[in-house]
């Protein structure tokens, strides 16, 4: 019965002594709050600066019955001889491309950040949420959501990029 306990207050101490606090997690959400802000304010400069400095994967994957929507259309298209676009079920971009898309869109884009979830041991992170993005007052597309950070000398930088895209 001892050996029983001794275990389980073990595992119950590490899980808490490696746990997040929220004082620990609250950099993490100013980069989310960052990220927010430099898309509300088309502020090419500051988003950059949330990143990674090299190589970012930015990788968005379309849900399954929007791009079978969509090549359905496309294939619909080029046995009439019109010219169709190919959907794409992954695509691969950048963060440069991404901003620059933003700031040339004439309304006002945002993007509300929903059930984040963060983990990290203050080297690495993860941050985990739902998205809806909005052109104006028109949500265009939402999904699910995750950034890999990297703890530099310059503090919390974006790594990665990945995401559903659900349309409608």
């Amino acid at each position: 019965m001892n050996k029983i306990i001794l275990v389980v207050s073990i595992l119950l101490f590490s899980q808490l002594s490696f746990a997040n606090t929220t004082q620990d997690n609250e950099p993490l959400h100013k980069i989310v709050k960052d990220f927010d802000s430099a898309i509300k304010t088309k502020d090419k400069s500051k988003f950059l600066d949330l990143f990674y400095e090299g190589t970012v994967s930015w990788v968005g994957v379309s849900a399954e019955n929007d791009f079978k929507t969509a090549k359905s259309r496309a294939d619909a298209a080029i046995a009439k001889g019109e010219r169709a676009r190919m959907p794409m079920k992954n695509f691969q971009s950048d963060p440069e491309k991404f901003i620059d898309g933003i700031i040339a869109r004439v309304k006002e884009p945002r993007e509300v950040f929903e059930n984040i979830k963060i983990l990290h041991d203050g080297e690495v992170a993860t941050i985990y949420f739902d998205y809806e993005f909005y052109d104006g007052e028109v949500r265009k597309n939402w999904g699910k959501e995750s950034w890999l950070l990297v703890n530099t000398e310059k503090g919390w930088k974006i790594n990665s990029v990945i995401f559903s895209i659900t349309r409608g």
